[in-house]
């Protein structure tokens, strides 16, 4: 992207920010790989295409896989776990705290499950993915926090089990083939649908049912931002599209708002 037409980008979005009644911000990915948390499906770096499991049959992370194998689940989500209770939140997910404390935005709807948004100081997240937060028994279907389980598995390499019944516990994050959550989703949609403008940050828009917010914005007529280094499946009809690293459009963004 030209050096005028990021500049012009930013000024762009930053004035509709401004000028809105209510936005929210989607984010995915994206947003987290400058913290050092990899995607699952970047060609070079995705977890999926380094493991070699771009066949839905043959994923880990699916419900029956884990039912019938939780250790060689944990095994292969041993260096996610490892990246995701190690990282720090960057630039990115400060400035979105940053604006919704000015009030620019009320909401993040995020794809994400690493906690680095509510890290970085924002309050309202919607996690429609789940979050590795909690852990949930898939025996008794007790939720309990993971991060004390987590870091005993990391330490001992054993399945974590429930103090309660014994259970297997399973992060607490959707599977593929697993219906989003049903809180969040209903509230990702209200803010949806009360939103003026979505500020879509990190994502390319094709990581699964989450993403049909994003089309259900649009449908409303709902002004479209795109942060994003890739072309995304709704860059026809946003209003602003900023081909560029999250970790520094974002502040760019907080700055031309604190200046004008």
């Amino acid at each position: 992207m030209s050096s005028t037409k990021y500049v012009n980008g930013i000024k762009r979005a930053a004035h509709m920010l401004s000028a809105c009644s209510w936005a929210v911000a989607f984010t995915g990915a994206g947003i987290s790989t400058p913290s050092g948390i990899p995607d699952f499906r970047s060609p070079e770096t995705g977890l999926w295409s380094r493991r070699g499991l771009s066949d839905v049959d043959n994923e880990v992370a699916s419900p029956l896989r884990f039912a019938h194998d939780p250790q060689g689940f944990y095994n292969w989500m041993r260096p996610l776990i490892q990246k995701i209770l190690t990282a720090e939140p960057n630039s990115a997910h400060f400035a979105l705290a940053e604006l919704e404390n000015l009030g620019f935005i009320h909401a993040i709807i995020t794809q994400n499950a690493d906690m680095l948004h509510q890290r970085a100081g924002s309050n309202c997240v919607i996690e429609v993915h789940g979050t590795l937060a909690q852990a949930v028994c898939i025996s008794c279907y007790e939720v309990v926090p993971s991060q004390r389980i987590l870091k005993e598995y990391l330490s001992d390499g054993e399945v974590p089990r429930c103090e309660a019944c014994g259970g297997v516990l399973k992060p607490n994050v959707i599977f593929s083939g697993e219906q989003l959550p049903a809180a969040a989703l209903l509230a990702a949609r209200n803010a949806v649908r009360r939103c003026d403008v979505m500020l879509i940050a990190g994502t390319s828009l094709s990581g699964g049912p989450a993403t049909k917010l994003a089309e259900l914005a649009q449908s409303r007529d709902t002004q479209i931002i795109i942060i994003n280094l890739t072309p995304t499946l709704l860059d026809s009809v946003a209003e602003v599209v900023i081909r560029s690293d999250v970790a520094e459009s974002l502040p760019a963004i907080v700055t031309k708002l604190r200046t004008d």
